[in-house]
C-alpha cells in the first residue's frame, strides 16, 4: 500500500501497463489520476511525464513494459510528493 514511484519519461519508447493485480493509480503531469484494477492495459507514449504506483489501502502488482525504439531512454525525475498524492480519491 501507497508504494509509488517517482515521475519518469520515457524518450523514445514509451511504456505499456498492464494491471495484474491490487489496486493502483496512473497519472500523468497535469493530468487527473486514473484508477487502475486487474485487466486494465494503459498505453503511455514516448515523452510523457508520469507515475504509477500502489492506492493507499490496496497493494499494487503490474508489468510494465518498453515499448522498443532507436535510442530509447528512461529518465527519473521528481518523487511524487505526499501533497499531491494524497489528494487523489479512492475510487
Amino acid at each position: 500500500p501507497k508504494t509509488i514511484n517517482a515521475y519518469h519519461v520515457h524518450h523514445k519508447g514509451g511504456q505499456i501497463l498492464m494491471v495484474t493485480g491490487g489496486r493502483g493509480w496512473y497519472q500523468e503531469e497535469g493530468k487527473p489520476a486514473q484508477s487502475l484494477k486487474p485487466g486494465d492495459v494503459v498505453t503511455i507514449p514516448a515523452e510523457v511525464k508520469h507515475w504509477h504506483g500502489a492506492k493507499a489501502n490496496s497493494w499494487f502488482s503490474h508489468l510494465a513494459v518498453e515499448c522498443p525504439g532507436e535510442h530509447t531512454s528512461n529518465e527519473w525525475l521528481e518523487p511524487v510528493t505526499d501533497e499531491v498524492y494524497c489528494t487523489l480519491e479512492e475510487a
